[in-house]
Formats: structure tokens, C-alpha cells, sequence
């Protein structure tokens, strides 16, 4: 008599993307906007079975403050209603997500916001998906063209705390390491960096493909809460 095998139960996969206009795309000036969840989501779809199904929403905001708007925009989220979506859904979205990846604070250090309320706001913002069993994926702060010796100091201090988030479920993403500014070559950077605060639709692109090669490391068990490359 043959031996049953049994059938693999299909998956569901639910990403929020939040955040501000890094997370929405910006770029020439408002104009174009190309998530770097887009990419993200290509790059899931391109290495997942059949059996997985990935949803994605974007939840970006240009000029929005992490001190000001997301904690209002995550509750909302999270009360929303799900939606049905099919294998590789973008801007669906659900009651219960097992990602958030979470970018903000660059406008917060621009309008001088304290490193110390932008860093209690993350840490709040983040904590109303994780209360509902979300795992998160937190990206420092990337530079910016600026050469100011005081918002340096200050966007240092912020990515030092992320870095420091050691609750359970947290894990971290290098972003400010991962799309430097200042060390590139004129025409690297003229490819990924839009206006010197924003990226080109490449650079938002790359980002993508860090954050899904960053996720999936996590989910497939090969990374630790910090990524070290």
C-alpha cells in the first residue's frame, strides 16, 4: 500500500512598507514615484513557490514626521480590513501582517525634531503591528548631500538606537551603511541618488532588492537581528 504524502499547505506572506516619501518613491521633484516595495516584491515573487503568496502595501507619505503623522497612519492600518489578493499582490492590504519594514526620521532631523522623540516615536509606531504578532525590519537612516556637522551628529545618534533595538522580533537593516552618499563616485551617484535626499528610480530600486534579500535571509533562518555585510 502506497504511503500517503501529504499536500503542502499554501502560505500567505503579508509586507507593510511605512513610511515616508523614501518608502513612497520621490523623486524629480514629486513627479515620478517608484516604491522600493515594487522591487521587493519582484525579487519574492522570483525566488518563492507557487504556494506562497506574497502581499505588499506601500505606505509611504511624502513629507511626513515620524513625530507628527505615522502613529496616526499605523493605527489606522491596522484596524483596515483585509484584501484578497493573488500570488505577488502590491498595495494590498491586511489586519494582520507578519512584516513591517519601517523607514523614517530623515524629514524629523531636517526640521530639527529631538533624536530622543523621533527615537520614542519609532519605537511606539513599531510596537502597534508587533502587539498584533508582526515581526519588524527597521532601516537606519541613509545620508544625505548636506554637509552640516550637527545633523550628522544627530542622524548618528538616531541610527545608533535603531541599531540598539534589541526587542525580541526586531531586526535590523543597514540602510545608512547600504546607500552611502558622500564615498561614491560622481557617476554612481548621479545613477541612484535623485536630488540628495531622495533616490532615482534605480536607486529605490536597489533598495528593494536589499530589503527582499534581507527579509528572505531572515524567513529562510540564515541571519541573525543584525545585518553584518
Amino acid at each position: 500500500m502506497a504511503s500517503h504524502i501529504p499536500t503542502p499547505t499554501p502560505h500567505t506572506l503579508n509586507i507593510l512598507c511605512f513610511g515616508d516619501s523614501l518608502t513612497e518613491g520621490y523623486s524629480e521633484y514629486g513627479t515620478k514615484m517608484t516604491p522600493y516595495g515594487t522591487a521587493t516584491l519582484a525579487y519574492f515573487t522570483s525566488r518563492l513557490g507557487p504556494l506562497t503568496k506574497v502581499h505588499l502595501c506601500v505606505e509611504g507619505k511624502s513629507g511626513d514626521l515620524v513625530t507628527a503623522g505615522f502613529s496616526r497612519r499605523m493605527e489606522r492600518i491596522c484596524r483596515s480590513s483585509s484584501s484578497a489578493g493573488g500570488h505577488g499582490s502590491l498595495h494590498e492590504k491586511a489586519t494582520q501582517w507578519d512584516w513591517l519594514v519601517f523607514l523614517g526620521g530623515t524629514n524629523d532631523l531636517g526640521y530639527g525634531r529631538s533624536v530622543e522623540a523621533i527615537w520614542e516615536t519609532i519605537f511606539s509606531v513599531t510596537s502597534i503591528p508587533m502587539a498584533r504578532g508582526a515581526k519588524v525590519l527597521l532601516l537606519t537612516v541613509p545620508e544625505c548631500s548636506a554637509k552640516n556637522s550637527q545633523l550628522d551628529r544627530r542622524r548618528r545618534e538616531l541610527n545608533e538606537k535603531i541599531r540598539g533595538d534589541d526587542r525580541e522580533g526586531v531586526y535590523i537593516l543597514d540602510l545608512y551603511k547600504k546607500m552611502p552618499y558622500h564615498s561614491l563616485g560622481e557617476e554612481e551617484r548621479e545613477k541612484i541618488w535623485d536630488n540628495g535626499l531622495h533616490f532615482t528610480e534605480a536607486g529605490y530600486a536597489k533598495i528593494g532588492e536589499i530589503v527582499g534579500r534581507r527579509l528572505l535571509g531572515i524567513i529562510a533562518g540564515g541571519e541573525g537581528r543584525v545585518d553584518i555585510d
